[in-house]
């Protein structure tokens, strides 16, 4: 095939695919098919054009235009999560006061906490919430999800899963509504009240985080403070993304000292991004 053949291919591949986007996003809201990381990048490339932009003038600096419809997609759902004013197809995308407060947080419980009732608020999540409340285990199977989403916007199992179901642990692991175990996602206490709260029509409050002391983070609780050399993962040995969830952890051994007990832990990680796992040993201090 030739290179001009190649070019043909590819634009009609990505317009086909553009159609299909905004299919979805009349039947869901929203084109939710970015990582939390992407959304975040998005309003901070925003933020730096001075708060008001179109998306020609964010691409290049969000990684040029290959990754304009991500970018496009990671606004529209920090649209959905109000951190970008509600605005009219062609218009400037606009930083909202919820979007500044976002990013001038001191710490980042403070923007998980503005995420949170956004994202337990949208529409195309509430029957997966409710789903993971009433079952025993308070868990669902990715399974299960990419199934919902496969059955509200047809499509392949596999865009479903890498672009629906990605999203929906992404953004709900790192904003605490959900703990993503790799096959599976569980509802938080957290999320559960939440939930609760929105189910019930009452206005949503969730525990503001403790304020760090002055030359410092907030300190973990007293009785487990993760110790070096504990877990620390940058990315993927495999695709290098940053997308690594825990999947299992095995206790290995003890060591007990002065009241002070080391544990010492293999880890099973799962990376959402290319669906590998791989495993790394850690350490708990327990007093």
């Amino acid at each position: 095939m030739s290179e001009a053949n190649k070019v043909t291919n590819q634009e009609k591949r990505e317009t086909q695919e553009k159609k299909e986007e905004k299919r979805v996003a009349k039947i869901t809201g929203i084109p939710m098919m970015a990582s939390i990381e992407d959304v975040i990048t998005a309003i901070k490339v925003l933020s730096d054009k001075g708060g008001a932009a179109k998306i020609g003038d964010l691409v290049e600096v969000f990684g040029g235009k290959k990754k304009e419809r991500l970018l496009s997609s990671a606004l529209g759902a920090a649209e959905e999560f109000g951190l970008i004013e509600p605005r009219k197809e062609r218009s400037p995308y606009l930083l909202s006061d919820e979007g500044k407060k976002f990013l001038s947080a001191s710490i980042i419980d403070e923007q998980k906490n503005i995420i949170l009732p956004h994202f337990m608020r949208y529409k195309g999540y509430r029957d997966i919430f409710i789903k993971m409340r009433n079952d025993p285990d308070k868990t669902i199977k990715k399974e299960t999800i990419t199934a919902a989403w496969m059955s509200i916007i047809g499509g392949g199992k596999e865009s479903a899963r890498r672009l629906y179901t990605a999203t929906f642990a992404s953004v709900g692991n790192w904003s605490g509504a959900i703990k993503d175990t790799g096959k599976s996602c569980a509802l938080t206490p957290i999320g559960e009240k939440v939930l609760s709260q929105i189910l019930k029509g009452e206005e949503i409050k969730v525990e503001k985080p403790p304020v760090p002391p002055l030359g410092g983070a907030v300190p973990p609780p007293p009785s487990i403070i993760q110790m070096g050399p504990s877990l620390q993962i940058s990315n993927c040995p495999y695709c290098g993304k940053q997308e690594i969830a825990i999947e299992n952890e095995e206790l290995l051994s003890t060591l007990s000292t002065d009241g002070q007990h080391t544990l010492i832990i293999k880890y099973t990680l799962f990376c959402r991004g290319c669906s590998r796992t791989f495993s790394r040993i850690g350490q708990q201090i327990v007093k």
